[in-house]
């Protein structure tokens, strides 16, 4: 799997964002790539002409600038429905520091973005400990399935501010990302 870009990456207190009246909008000078996830390692969703004005809608707290695109995108929710810009890929207007800072997913992996509560548990049954509790909102990478059901997640790659491994039942999954389709099967 890919890792998260490994440049060093400025934090939210090195980015300065305009602090303007109105809406936060992004306006691109030349073509400008616009990325599936917060990460010059994504996938690219779209590049956008010279001309192009967007407003925007969250920020990552290392400085990528997220928006919807108005288009159906099945089961994906929270920060999992936005597209991306650099932050220095673009000019900004508008009061861009008011935008509220959301995790961004990272780039080369899979997400269980859950649709309601599941129960992460410590082995691959549904008889092992309880470790945690993903509600919806909260996400997960998806490490692998197995072959008796169950999917792996690493909870130190999500959002739930939680470090290791737990299993899932595979039947919950609402999954996200290219990499979805090359989980491996675990035993």
């Amino acid at each position: 799997m890919l890792a998260a870009c490994t440049t060093t990456a400025p934090t939210a207190t090195e980015i300065t964002l305009p602090s303007g009246a109105g809406e936060c909008v992004a306006h691109t000078n030349a073509v400008t790539n616009i990325y599936s996830r917060p990460s010059t390692e994504a996938e690219t969703f779209a590049e956008a002409d010279s001309g192009l004005t967007q407003p925007l809608s969250a920020r990552t707290e290392d400085g990528w600038l997220g928006f919807d695109p108005g288009v159906a995108q099945a089961a994906n929710m929270g920060p999992f429905r936005l597209r991306w810009f650099w932050h220095t890929d673009v000019r900004l207007s508008g009061n861009c520091a008011a935008l509220p800072v959301v995790w961004g997913p990272h780039a080369g992996y899979c997400y269980d973005m859950p649709m309601d509560t599941v129960l992460v548990h410590a082995e691959p049954n549904a008889s092992a400990s309880v470790l945690t509790t993903l509600a919806a909102g909260q996400f997960a990478a998806v490490m692998g399935v197995s072959q008796t059901g169950w999917a792996e997640v690493d909870l130190e790659l999500g959002n739930t501010g939680l470090g290791g491994t737990g299993w899932v039942d595979a039947q919950t999954l609402n999954l996200n990302g290219s990499a979805c389709s090359q989980l491996p099967t675990l035993p």
